[in-house]
């Protein structure tokens, strides 16, 4: 990919089974009221690795900041999206899946991270429809059945990356853009969104997840 010197920098973390087992207190402590409160009326299958995903992003942050995890306090705009009020010139975005999640900061524009985990998709032309543009759904009937899923959730997460970093997730039209990867790496084109105005790339995440990362270099406000 060109241009990486300003390219956002992405913590991702996974969970095993011995640390889905334990409990989470280390993390727990770094939470906010709200976020306990909001943690206890989670099913267990999803609460461990979205408190996690909260202490993850309060000790990332730290890191870049100097300061203590406990100091962090991020917050919502009205549309869900993290935001740092006593930091704002670092961007921040979030994302969690089964047993796995991912923090991305960038100082030099709004950023947005995606992780999904490598499933059985129901549906998955219903899915591909709504995520994919004709080019897009072109290639999609060509792929090979036993590539299908991982194919297809890439897609979906540099997408949701993009859209994310854009700052309307995917209510923005997936099918409106198209990504597509080249010799110089993923490239973004139609609709709204001009490839100079963007830098997406995908995250090792090992074989049972997949995530990507997007910036929008436009210099615009996060909120």
């Amino acid at each position: 990919m060109d241009d990486e010197s300003d390219a956002p920098v992405v913590h991702l973390s996974r969970l095993d089974a011995a640390e889905r087992a334990t409990g989470p207190e280390p993390d727990w402590a770094l939470l906010s009221p709200d976020e306990r409160a909001r943690a206890d009326r989670m099913p267990p299958s999803a609460r461990r690795v979205w408190i996690h995903s909260r202490a993850l992003l309060r000790t990332t942050v730290a890191h870049h900041l100097g300061c203590s995890a406990r100091e962090v306090r991020p917050a919502r705009d009205p549309l869900g999206r993290p935001f740092l009020p006593d930091a704002p010139h670092l961007h921040i975005s979030l994302a969690h899946t089964t047993d796995c999640c991912a923090v991305a900061v960038s100082t030099a524009g709004p950023v947005g991270v995606d992780v999904e985990w490598v499933r059985p998709v129901s549906l998955p032309d219903g899915l591909a429809r709504h995520i994919l543009g004709p080019a897009e759904l072109e290639e999609w009937d060509r792929v090979a059945t036993p590539d299908r899923t991982r194919w297809l959730l890439r897609r979906w997460t540099w997408k949701e990356a993009l859209l994310k970093a854009e700052g309307i997730g995917l209510a923005g039209g997936p099918r409106s853009f198209r990504v597509r990867r080249t010799a110089d790496g993923l490239r973004v084109s139609g609709g709204r969104h001009r490839p100079e105005c963007w830098w997406l790339d995908e995250i090792p995440a090992g074989p049972r997840h997949v995530a990507a990362v997007a910036r929008d270099r436009r210099g615009r406000t996060p909120r």
